[in-house]
């Protein structure tokens, strides 16, 4: 694509009708005179998104042009998503249900000649960042943006070297990039930039991966394994999502297989985001945070399968606690629950008690459920492993799942709020990834409206979401602007629609082919 071909479409935002500026993941580049359904369409909330979409490719272009010159430019994006329901169910083998939204991570790349990858930013707080495509990429230090790049990267060379290709045969790529989900909010701009990083790499080297459902499927497993890299131990809900997002939809997203489930929106309500602005952040004390729910999963599982198999007298295939289910174990769904209710008690485990009932050493306990994905083990926390309150949310959160998905294709909006509000309570009280600022941005959603309204993402931090009338839409904002921004955190007054704005579903991550 030429950059006359690109600035013609850019400049047609502005216009009552205009090109789709990214076409569909291996889809074609469509003239400028094509009118605005399509793609683009269904990936922003358009005409009231595009100001907003219009200036940022604008500064993504000039930046571009101006450090890489015209030669040879791609589009793409990477949407970040919401989670309607289901926290930190993903990486124990139970469903989620986000969406992806009208927030994304942009690009315009070429590929090179050479075996380099250079990145910019037009947030200047991200500097430039390059490196050598090599089989094990080193990374940047932690917490540093570059590594999501290098995730995405890494992620793809296992893909490329089953098809004959080493990393000394494969091109880098140069890249602008430049987003508008805010960032450490809890709505996946590191996993969309995995993403996109991952896009721009299989288009540099003519991969048709992505060119197929089969084939995003299995693009989706590959990055939930390649953003392990940066350090957090998690699931595949943020690439799934990122790739496979739908237009008015949300997914319902089963893992081992991954399979996606499309449900539709309650028509006449929107999803509203409000920023708590307690960031998550990705430092290594944040980060540990993260994984110390997996490590405790992974503790409570270890737990329940000694007591099933001496309950049974035999060996039951529990890997997840997902696993806990009369059709993997082959035991009535009832006397599962009874078991693991009667085998994990309300008070938190020492690493020695652990070892004591897995026979085994605590250091060898450490070593086999504790190490972190650089080979560091995570100290016993100070007020202990917290099993049974780690197993209770996972399971529930993933009945709630199944339930939020029955409630909304009967229609039960009031059902669905329902069950989003236990979700906060339960990330809360049992996960323990909530905060005080996150319980009172809750708290004031609902006084202000909301039908249902919880925590999105991670935790410790971040964004609510809450389910909104869309008559009511513009009132929520201003109330919920004024008791939180205003009253509970006494800022003053503040551009609430930066802070708290309506989503809706959208199209997943393409490019613009050549």
């Amino acid at each position: 694509m030429t950059l006359q071909q690109w600035e013609e479409a850019l400049g047609s935002l502005g216009s009552a009708g205009s090109a789709g500026l990214l076409g569909p993941i291996g889809g074609t580049t469509r003239p400028a005179a094509e009118p605005l359904p399509g793609y683009f369409a269904s990936s922003y909330d358009l005409p009231a998104d595009r100001e907003r979409i219009s200036a940022r490719y604008q500064r993504i272009t000039r930046a571009h042009v101006e450090r890489f010159g015209d030669a040879g430019i791609v589009a793409a994006r990477a949407p970040g998503r919401i989670n309607l329901i289901g926290e930190h169910t993903d990486y124990n083998g139970l469903p989620v249900f986000p969406m992806a939204i009208n927030r994304d991570i942009a690009a315009l790349f070429s590929p090179r000649a050479d075996h380099r990858i250079v990145i910019q930013n037009t947030n200047s707080a991200f500097p430039e960042r390059g490196f050598e495509i090599t089989a094990s990429i080193p990374p940047f230090k932690t917490g540093d943006w570059g590594n999501y790049c290098k995730a995405g990267v890494q992620g793809i060379l296992g893909h490329f070297a089953e098809s004959g290709k080493g990393a000394e045969g494969l091109r880098g790529f140069q890249a602008t990039i430049g987003g508008d989900i805010p960032a450490a909010a809890g709505m996946s701009s590191s996993s969309a930039l995995v993403v996109l990083s991952a896009l721009m790499f299989l288009s540099a080297n003519g991969s048709e991966l992505n060119k197929t459902a089969a084939g995003k499927l299995e693009l989706a497993e590959l990055l939930a394994r390649a953003e392990w890299y940066v350090g957090t131990q998690g699931g595949g809900m943020d690439q799934a999502i990122s790739l496979m997002g739908r237009p008015g939809q949300a997914l319902k997203i089963d893992f081992y297989p991954l399979e996606v489930r499309p449900v539709p929106l309650p028509a006449g309500y929107r999803v509203v985001v409000s920023n708590s602005l307690v960031q998550a952040a990705k430092t290594a004390d944040a980060l540990d945070k993260y994984n110390r729910r997996p490590i405790e999963c992974r503790l409570a599982v270890a737990v329940l399968k000694r007591a099933l198999a001496a309950r049974y007298r035999r060996e039951l295939p529990l890997t997840l606690l997902g696993d806990l289910s009369e059709e993997v174990l082959g035991v009535p769904q009832g006397e599962i629950d009874a078991l693991a209710d009667a085998t994990l008690h309300e008070q938190a485990y020492t690493l020695a008690e652990l070892a004591g009932i897995l026979e085994t050493s605590p250091e060898e306990t450490s070593r086999r459920y504790c190490t972190r994905r650089d080979g560091t083990v995570f100290p016993e926390p100070e007020d202990g492993f917290k099993l049974r309150q780690r197993f209770r949310h996972v399971v529930e959160e993933g009945r709630r799942v199944e339930r939020s998905v029955e409630a909304l294709e009967a229609g039960d909006i009031d059902r669905f709020g329902g069950l989003m509000n236990d979700s906060h309570a339960s990330c809360r009280d049992l996960y323990e990834i909530s905060c005080p600022e996150l319980d009172a941005l809750v708290a004031i959603s609902r006084e202000a409206g909301a039908v249902g309204a919880r925590l999105t993402g991670a935790g410790f931090g971040g964004c609510a979401i809450s389910l909104v009338a869309e008559e009511g839409v513009e009132a929520f904002v201003q109330k919920v602007g004024e008791a939180y921004y205003g009253g509970y955190l006494k800022r003053g007054d503040r551009d609430f629609a930066s802070l708290i704005f309506p989503c809706i579903a959208v199209a997943g991550a393409g490019t613009l082919a050549d």
